[in-house]
């Protein structure tokens, strides 16, 4: 059993949530949960430049700092700039890696969208889409997080059809040639969240929202997200600014391009 002790530290600054106009900004750690038999396989245990290597570049992709910008209405989730550790100058061995999905994100609720920054080998995209919602299931269970009370809830997210559809295309081609990457069968996952009515906004991590409160910490069986500070104000010091890099497209043209980008990775 792996115990996790999460420190929180949380800043109120003259502020009563009940008040009708209020502007907010939450930190959280993202821990990206790497999954058993995903990692690397070093071949050979004398290769310890190789698997430092890889530890720490594999530390430095998954630990990330990340801020949320949010008001009544709108929310901005953005990666925390750090700057880059130098690389041994005597190192003949590099190693990075890069997870997608850790472009801006910005949710409004009044007119139902959301827009997304990323790119896909360099090329960058807006993706401006409806909003997705979440089934959520609300628990009667209560913890204390940061000196908040915070209550747990649930949501089953499903296998669409078009995973389905891409993993049976995977598994056709792997009849005639084995891809060096391999894909996992997709499976539904189970979201837990905790979220505290106490800062009543409908925001969270990432893409998260929906809970009649502010989630402060939260399971996708991808991520580990939890809030380590909260700011919160009635004064307007918190400006969001919609994201606007990128060529123009919605998530069903972006999932086409990023299809047939990974197609030909695959088949490599």
């Amino acid at each position: 059993m792996v115990k996790v002790v999460v420190a929180t530290s949380f800043l109120l600054i003259g502020f009563s949530a009940k008040a009708q106009d209020f502007q907010g900004k939450a930190e959280y750690f993202s821990k990206h949960i790497v999954k058993e038999g995903s990692k690397l396989v070093v071949k050979s245990d004398e290769d310890a430049e190789l698997k430092k290597a890889y530890e720490d570049a594999l530390k430095q992709a998954t630990e990330k700092m990340f801020t949320l910008t949010f008001n009544k209405k709108e929310a901005l989730y953005e990666k925390q700039q750090t700057l880059e550790k130098p690389k041994p100058q005597n190192s003949t061995v590099h190693v990075e890696m890069i997870f997608s999905g850790e472009g801006k994100r910005y949710i409004n609720l009044q007119d139902k969208i959301q827009i997304t920054e990323d790119d896909i080998v360099g090329k960058e995209f807006l993706i401006v889409d409806s909003l997705k919602s979440y089934d959520w299931k609300l628990i009667d269970e209560t913890k204390k997080i940061g000196g908040y009370t915070c209550y747990k809830a649930e949501a089953i997210i499903p296998v669409s059809d078009k995973e389905k559809k891409d993993y049976e295309e995977y598994l056709k081609k792997q009849e005639t040639k084995a891809s060096l990457f391999p894909i996992d069968e997709p499976k539904e996952k189970t979201i837990t969240a905790w979220y505290t009515p106490e800062i009543p906004v409908s925001f969270g991590p990432a893409n998260y929202w929906g809970l009649p409160g502010l989630i402060l910490l939260l399971n996708d069986e991808s991520n580990m997200l939890f809030c380590s500070k909260v700011v919160l104000s009635t004064k307007e010091n918190h400006k969001i600014k919609v994201p606007n890099v990128g060529r123009k497209v919605n998530q069903e043209e972006f999932d086409a391009f990023h299809k047939d980008i990974m197609d030909e990775v695959y088949s490599r």
